[in-house]
């Protein structure tokens, strides 16, 4: 027997195909874009003045800046509930009508009952999410900067006159005389199919028919390197530009591709600044650039960049590149000798060159802050600009080998217990040493909620080795007690999909603010045992911390993915406080992660702990 309650998936699936980017929806949405809701309305089967009852009782989102109220996906389930109240009765079953409307909509998509009509206005409709501002409002110059508009522009197929007259007749949305909602997108578009003869597939869409031809030829993988790699560039473009589709020298300078290279001094200030005057601007404008622009910077930059692997015999590499030597078997006095300066020493810069050194920093085996305590450990040249000379050279090479030699080297008389120690104390540093060196872009939220893939695989490969290490108390003869884990504790890491969904913990983050950190206090005496969590958000003088409250304990058993001893740490939320207000924690599903988690590492001031059905959800606290 269905009920909303056991179909929150279905609800939570609906939410977030329409709210909006901060993962909140507003009451307009929710009447007009709710199609179960929409339809009760319509029918006069649920009425205004209830719905309104309904949404003034539900708890809002704390917007701290925002024009109109919203909820999070909580708050809707909770809405879906008070309807469905209302038609108890009527539903098969003791089944939700609204979710029964849902689930009877979905069928139909599954089944195909979708008209030609249908398909092209959700088509049009995911184009408008890609347009629109936070308002749900497209501009004028948002729209002509439409792909498939500026194509048409651009082709002479469609005159800037007919756009502006098409713009002027397109009713705009109600309040503003120079925006228009997704009911004015559509209608544009209904007007400019009328200008062009339907030739190729029966009542589709010349828009929508280009989209899917394009869609088509990457589905069948007609796609050049070429290609892919000037997609990548225009998605890049896309999370740079304004409204108006137009990227600013600034802008540019702060994407994360330039202001590596800048940062690292591979690209000099001045080279940049000559590249980017001569880089074609916008039409109408002296200094944006448009997507084309864009493209040819990048063509540019790559030019600056022309990376010889191995071929040091070939000549000078020209201005602005990196000549790479690969000598990985060869005596580290031959290494020195072709990297060097021409005062024969190596510092930092020189050792870009070395081929050998940047593919283990690349690959994750050799982290940037392990090299630079190696290099800073080492004594360096009398009278030199902090670099190495030969001797200084060799030994920062021995120390690197040191971290790869084989636990079985034949010609080292080592007992076993003492190799396997080595590389224990190793992970447990490296762990930390990753994490610190992540925390130092302050570009990124903290604690790995905006980790890359590359970053998350060589935090779960460092962290699984780290688990094998004989100081885990969770693998002892003695079994865990709740005093060896009270105290208070920092999340360091974490490769929580929901949290990086949210941004946070408990997804509480306003438009304008941001996570700043976690920490968690396990309290644990003879008769009770009581968690709070305290997260911080990030919101200039509007900052505040949330805190969640409830009860703890740990259970001892066996993982059903290892077969191992497992200990789980079991926290049952009971309130979410948040400046005045105070709300049970019961139905806040974005705490779910937290709430059972595996301890797969513990010692006196680590721990680690995956999810107990994705052991790739990981979480790392430090003790404080």
């Amino acid at each position: 027997m269905a009920t909303v309650k056991d179909d929150g998936e279905t609800l939570q699936t609906l939410f977030s195909s329409h709210c909006d980017k901060d993962g909140l929806m507003t009451k307009n949405t929710l009447q007009t874009d709710i199609s179960a809701i929409k339809e009760l309305l319509e029918l006069e089967d649920l009425l205004q003045g209830e719905l309104d009852d309904i949404w003034n009782a539900a708890a809002k989102f704390p917007d701290i800046d925002a024009t109109e109220q919203r909820i999070d996906v909580d708050s809707f389930i909770q809405i879906y509930r008070d309807i469905d109240d209302i038609f108890e009765n009527d539903a098969e079953e003791g089944e939700s009508l609204i979710v029964a409307n849902v689930e009877k909509v979905k069928e139909k998509e599954d089944a195909g009952e979708e008209t030609q009509e249908t398909k092209d206005e959700k088509e049009l409709e995911r184009a408008f999410k890609t347009l629109c501002d936070d308002a749900d409002l497209v501009s004028k110059e948002a729209l002509m900067n439409w792909s498939e508009i500026k194509e048409l522009l651009d082709a002479g197929e469609l005159g800037r006159d007919e756009f502006d007259g098409m713009w002027e007749k397109t009713a705009k949305s109600p309040g503003s005389q120079e925006l228009i909602d997704v009911d004015g997108f559509l209608s544009f578009n209904v007007a400019l199919d009328d200008i062009f003869e339907i030739d190729d597939e029966e009542g589709e869409s010349p828009i929508v028919a280009n989209v899917e031809k394009v869609e088509a030829k990457e589905d069948a993988g007609e796609e050049t390197q070429e290609t892919e790699d000037e997609k990548e560039l225009e998605r890049a473009f896309k999370t740079l530009c304004d409204d108006a589709g137009l990227v600013s020298k600034e802008a540019l300078k702060n994407w994360n591709e330039i202001k590596e290279v800048l940062d690292e001094g591979e690209l000099g200030l001045d080279e940049f600044d000559e590249m980017w005057e001569k880089t074609a601007k916008s039409p109408g404008s002296q200094e944006l650039i448009d997507v084309d622009g864009f493209l040819s910077f990048n063509v540019a930059l790559d030019s600056l960049f022309e990376i010889v692997d191995g071929d040091f015999g070939s000549g000078l590499p020209a201005p602005g590149q990196i000549a790479m030597f690969y000598g990985e078997d060869l005596p580290a006095g031959v290494i020195f000798a072709e990297i060097a300066d021409e005062n024969i020493l190596v510092g930092m810069e020189e050792l870009k060159k070395w081929g050998d050194l940047q593919d283990m920093m690349t690959e994750g085996d050799l982290l940037l802050l392990e090299l630079q305590n190696m290099f800073e450990g080492i004594p360096k040249a009398e009278g030199s600009d902090n670099k190495l000379d030969e001797e200084g050279f060799t030994s920062l090479s021995e120390a690197i080998d040191e971290l790869f030699e084989d636990d079985d080297e034949e010609d080292v008389d080592v007992e076993p217990e003492a190799v396997a120690a080595a590389p224990i104390d190793a992970s447990k540093d490296r762990l930390l040493a990753l994490v610190k060196e992540l925390s130092m872009n302050e570009e990124q939220l903290p604690c790995g909620l905006d980790g890359t893939e590359t970053e998350v695989e060589l935090f779960l490969e460092i962290a699984s080795e780290l688990e094998k290490a004989s100081t885990n108390m969770i693998r002892g003869e003695e079994d865990v007690q709740t005093t060896d884990i009270a105290g208070e504790w920092e999340l360091l890491y974490t490769t929580s999909s929901t949290m990086k969904f949210n941004k946070s913990l408990t997804g509480l983050v306003p438009p304008n603010g941001k996570f700043g950190g976690l920490r968690q206090k396990l309290k644990a005496s003879k008769y009770l045992a009581d968690v709070e969590y305290v997260e911080h958000i990030n919101a200039g003088p509007a900052s505040f911390d949330v805190r969640v409250t409830g009860d703890w304990e740990i259970r001892s058993t066996i993982s059903l993915f290892t077969g191992l001893k497992s200990v789980y740490l079991d926290v049952v939320p009971d309130r979410v406080d948040y400046g005045v207000k105070s709300q049970k924690a019961d139905h806040w599903k974005s705490l779910g992660p937290l709430t059972l988690l595996d301890m797969s590492y513990l010692d006196k001031d680590l721990r680690i702990m995956r999810g107990t059905t994705s052991t790739e959800s990981v979480f790392v606290f430090k003790r404080v």
